[in-house]
């Protein structure tokens, strides 16, 4: 009986930890799958602008989970996975080359990445969506 009651216990309270989670985390991936268009870098608190050449560079996130990017002119596809436990946005593009993204903060007009590459890893990429 008491093994019963303890398994009821824990199972409603794991049920109750999930539903409280899972609104907000369904709100933020609907929110990613947008274009984010390059806005601004930030380096120990302080705002740079692109570059002439990074001007139209964007990530457009797309529901059936792939996307499409320009870097510096250069357009690339593939497809990304989400993990919203780690904060995470995995690219793999056409070639098979990984990406990964930290998601810093998103909201419906603003996202905020950090790069999982060496040269950059203390850069946050500001993007914003064009609304």
């Amino acid at each position: 009986m008491k093994i019963y009651i303890w398994t009821l216990i824990i199972t409603n309270f794991l049920t109750m930890s999930m539903a409280d989670k899972t609104p907000i985390q369904q709100s933020e991936t609907i929110m990613l799958f947008n274009t984010w268009f390059l806005d601004t870098y930030k380096i120990d608190s302080k705002d740079y602008p692109p570059k002439k050449k990074e001007k139209d560079d964007y990530i457009h996130f797309k529901e059936d989970m792939t996307y499409t990017s320009k870097s510096e002119g250069k357009e690339e596809k593939g497809t990304y996975i989400l993990n919203t436990n780690g904060a995470y946005v995995l690219m793999i593009d056409e070639n098979g080359k990984k990406i990964k993204a930290y998601i810093i903060s998103i909201s419906k007009i603003a996202l905020v990445l950090k790069y999982d590459i060496n040269e950059i890893s203390d850069v946050e990429v500001h993007y914003k969506n064009a609304i």
